[in-house]
């Protein structure tokens, strides 16, 4: 005997060996046991899910010697004949190849003859969506008053295509995709009755591959039987269906999220060299991404060396991938395509942004626990009482004047301007490609920093490093800035700069003085390490100066020799 296909051999019988329409098959069962069925059905829903078969099922059931009954007895002649395709009265269409006006005519003309054999005639018109227009208009006054004795059950896996004449004259049940924890069901009874050996992680990976659909996974496991003999494991899954597996895709993002180019690009050609599908590849990343943000908050963890990847880095990932998944559709570059999108998720300026905030947010937390600690008087107190270092005797220490002073943020924050803010925002992201060649430079300068505050006609700039935010204070920048930002109308008189990590102590306490009520809250005094060298370094040529005056006058100056 020939060899018969799991998906055959296994093909539900009765409704209890359907898995994943429950809310279907309660209705219909309700509706047979108690003679309230219609004359016609659609069954539309992805493949795989049991359409054709349900039909089948009510069709056994119809015609059944135990009718009315719930479920088929399987043991009667019809029912036997019924599996086997033996009884007449049971007629299957294939509208993917019987679509014209001349095959439904056919069936108009034989639809008024009685059961030759049981109770009713049911036809089960397949892929009825096929049909053309002429013989939807053929079929439609049959469909609305049939012969007493005749059911008629279509299927489709695009309702939308079936016209809205055909859909009123019927009860519709949508298929929807079945659940893995269904499929792995199923699929661990027909294990155990076909005596195999296959791991659990194989058969979520043969469920979670068929995306839904039965059939499509019974197929995938006949497959997987054929492709080995021991044990079936993950990796021979993945290997059959050209998917990635789990262990794959957790070591790449490993390697992403650690910034190793190299070995991410040598993982890719591997996948290539074993002939994987590049789309597959890109949508089984974007499946385990999403597993990898589930993580977050189920119980089982399904990529626990992935715990660490914040949400927001995921998210930034996912735009890649989506982006790529589009691009994918209209080239030939694929495989460029797919190494370029590695590399942008392991330097793109989008990834460095969402790394960067992480690490500010976690700033921010750090001096939000600091200043409760200071608040609920954590700290152990000394014997000698340490005064708190002031700019100015950091100043006198140093002989440096300070470029900014929190006595001028303060000024800045307690008269704010929201309009005038808003205003200037308004025009910020012009600053990065302005169209003054001259004045370029600056804007691009101007354009990396964070507009924070403006007030008394001055605004407040924030900045990430100490040599951009020590730059914006020289006097030929600061003019160029006040032409750019005056450019139209007469909005500031000056600015000034703080760089980032000093703004974020100073927003911190003037916002916890604010929420408390303080109107017009007086900032702590600290140093924002921005100062003017200059003046150092007048003083020491200064003072250079003088000592080589006095050696010439007491050596000769054809003695004296100076050295940098």
């Amino acid at each position: 005997m020939s060899y018969v296909a799991l998906y055959r051999t296994y093909r539900p019988k009765t409704f209890s060996d359907v898995y994943g329409q429950s809310i279907i098959v309660k209705t219909l069962q309700n509706a047979l046991l108690y003679e309230k069925f219609a004359h016609a059905y659609l069954f539309s829903g992805p493949r795989g899910t049991g359409k054709t078969s349900v039909a089948k099922i009510v069709a056994k059931t119809l015609n059944c010697r135990t009718a009315p009954t719930k479920e088929p007895c399987g043991k009667c002649d019809i029912c036997l004949g019924i599996d086997k395709g033996d009884v007449p009265d049971i007629i299957e269409i294939d509208a993917a190849s019987n679509n014209g006006v001349d095959e439904i005519r056919d069936l108009r003309d034989k639809v008024k003859y009685a059961p030759s054999v049981g109770k009713y005639k049911v036809y089960i018109i397949d892929e009825v969506h096929m049909l053309t227009q002429a013989a939807f208009n053929a079929l439609l006054k049959t469909l609305e008053e049939p012969p007493k004795n005749v059911v008629f059950i279509l299927a489709t896996t695009e309702a939308h295509k079936v016209p809205a004449t055909i859909l009123s004259r019927c009860q519709r049940f949508d298929f929807k995709n079945i659940e893995i924890k269904d499929i792995e069901e199923n699929l661990k009874v027909i294990v155990n009755k076909e005596n195999l050996k296959i791991s659990d992680e194989a058969l979520y990976a043969i469920a979670n591959t068929a995306e839904g659909g039965m059939r499509d996974a019974l197929s995938l496991l006949d497959q997987v039987i054929s492709f080995t003999n021991d044990e079936i494991t993950e990796e021979d899954v993945y290997k059959v269906s050209g998917g990635l597996s789990r262990r794959f895709i957790n070591e790449l993002l490993v390697v992403i999220y650690k910034k190793q180019p190299q070995k991410a690009l040598d993982f890719i050609n591997q996948v290539i060299a074993d002939g994987k599908d590049i789309n597959r590849m890109v949508s089984d990343i974007i499946l385990a991404l999403r597993d990898v943000l589930l993580d977050k908050i189920r119980k089982k963890v399904i990529y626990p060396d992935l715990k660490e990847l914040q949400s927001n880095l995921i998210y930034a990932y996912l735009d890649i991938l989506n982006d790529l998944q589009q691009e994918l559709k209209y080239t030939t570059s694929k495989r460029a395509y797919l190494e370029l999108a590695i590399i942008k998720m392991i330097n793109h300026e989008t990834v460095a942004l969402v790394e960067f905030e992480e690490k500010l947010i976690s700033l921010e937390k750090e001096l939000s626990n600091l200043q409760e600690q200071i608040k609920n008087k954590e700290f152990p107190q000394a014997n000698t009482k340490v005064q708190q270092p002031t700019i100015e005797n950091t100043t006198q220490q140093s002989n440096l004047k300070p470029l900014v002073t929190i006595t001028e943020i303060e000024d800045i924050l307690n008269n704010g301007d929201k309009d005038k803010k808003d205003l200037i925002a308004s025009g910020w992201s012009r600053l990065s490609d302005y169209d003054n060649p001259s004045l370029k430079t600056t804007a691009q300068l101007l354009f990396e920093g964070s507009l924070e505050a403006v007030g008394n006609d001055q605004m407040l700039l924030v900045y990430d490093d100490l040599i951009t935010a020590k730059t914006m204070f020289k006097p030929e920048v600061k003019k160029q800035v006040l032409k750019i930002i005056n450019s139209k109308q007469k909005l500031i008189k000056d600015y000034t700069v703080l760089i980032k990590p000093d703004w974020l102590v100073i927003r911190l306490d003037y916002a916890n003085q604010y929420r408390s009520g303080i109107e017009k809250p007086v900032l702590k005094p600290m140093d924002l390490h921005l100062y003017d060298t200059t003046v150092k370094e007048t003083k020491q040529n200064k003072k250079r100066s003088e000592i080589v005056d006095f050696a010439i006058e007491y050596f000769g100056e054809e003695l004296v020799k100076v050295e940098e």
